[in-house]
């Protein structure tokens, strides 16, 4: 029989795709999260029903995180569920506390109890301060002498678990890889970082307008690339990591909204789409941790190599897409 993978926060945007490639190559998925499939996700998860069991819970109660690993044999967790909007948490760390640290520390509690495999955390590049170097390795440091994680309270939280799960592996064995996503695109995706409104407007014939942004700079980071990522770090054999933390990110110069919009425009003719120069003041704030990002230890030691390293290509994917899973609703509406 084949093993049974755990995905917290598997109905949400990252943990349905990493859900839908376990199953895809033959793993069982426990799929956990607060609420089922639902839009893209759902969509997406179709196809493969049958090897994806649901299970309601909330991450931030230690009897549902337990309960689920027991109750489906899992043998290994990718942990997918977080807040993951800085904002919802800039005010609210104890939000930040019980759902992003002791959620995760739920999922090492339980592999240490329960004997399991590798627990695959997501972490961000919300972690990091200003940038001090370039390319951004992950020893990087997060904690300096005049600031810390440029994110805030989601930054701190993110932290927390990168060191817990040190700490839980020198204590007790467990097993772990941390992935630091960049700017993560695609079907299905939540926050809009320019690109989702951009495409899905376009392919819908609305026009996107925005007052500022044209400058701002991110790795653009595919949906399937991370969730690649995430298979190979839970896969990769112990002594092939050296490192435990990973950017799941292209690893290319960033690009900025303004050059996104003209990818959209030469992908989808007819795209209306008008962004103002400059930076927010959120921006602002955000831009400092932006840089290029070293992916050279996932290539090396995970086989790390994204499929849609090139922002056009990735595009292109999340318009197909896209228009399919539209093409998909209207026929079942």
């Amino acid at each position: 029989m084949s093993r049974a993978v755990l995905v917290t926060g598997g109905a949400g945007f990252i943990g349905s795709h990493v859900a839908a490639q376990l199953a895809r190559r033959g793993d069982r998925v426990v799929l956990f999260d607060q609420r089922p499939p639902a839009g893209a996700a759902e969509w997406l998860l179709g196809p493969h029903a049958d090897r994806i069991a649901f299970v309601r819970g909330d991450v931030s109660e230690w009897p549902d995180v337990l309960g689920a690993v027991r109750e489906h044999a899992a043998g290994a967790i990718v942990h997918a569920a977080a807040i993951g909007d800085p904002a919802a948490v800039q005010h609210r760390p104890l939000l930040a506390l019980r759902v992003n640290v002791e959620g995760s520390l739920h999922c090492l509690e339980a592999a240490r109890l329960l004997g399991l495999g590798r627990v695959v955390l997501f972490s961000s590049i919300g972690v990091l301060p200003g940038i001090r170097e370039e390319p951004v390795t992950a020893s990087h440091p997060v904690i300096c002498g005049d600031e810390g994680p440029g994110s805030g309270f989601y930054g701190a939280s993110k932290v927390a678990v990168e060191a817990f799960a040190y700490g839980y592996r020198q204590a007790f064995g467990v097993d772990f890889a941390v992935l630091r996503p960049s700017a993560v695109y695609g079907l299905g995706m939540q926050h809009p970082i320019f690109i989702k409104p951009m495409v899905e407007d376009a392919v819908d014939g609305r026009p996107t307008r925005f007052a500022t942004g044209r400058d701002f700079p991110r790795d653009y980071t595919h949906v399937e690339d991370v969730a690649a990522l995430a298979l190979l770090a839970l896969d990769a054999p112990a002594d092939a990591l050296r490192d435990r933390v990973f950017y799941a990110a292209t690893g290319r110069p960033l690009r900025t909204a303004g050059e996104l919009a003209e990818v959209v425009r030469g992908l989808v003719p007819g795209a209306d789409i008008e962004i103002g120069p400059g930076l927010s003041d959120a921006d602002r704030l955000e831009v400092r941790y932006r840089g290029v990002l070293d992916i050279s230890n996932a290539r090396e030691q995970l086989g790390y190599a994204p499929r849609f390293g090139r922002l056009e290509d990735g595009v292109r994917q999340y318009v197909d897409e896209y228009r399919r899973y539209r093409e998909a609703l209207a026929a079942r509406s």
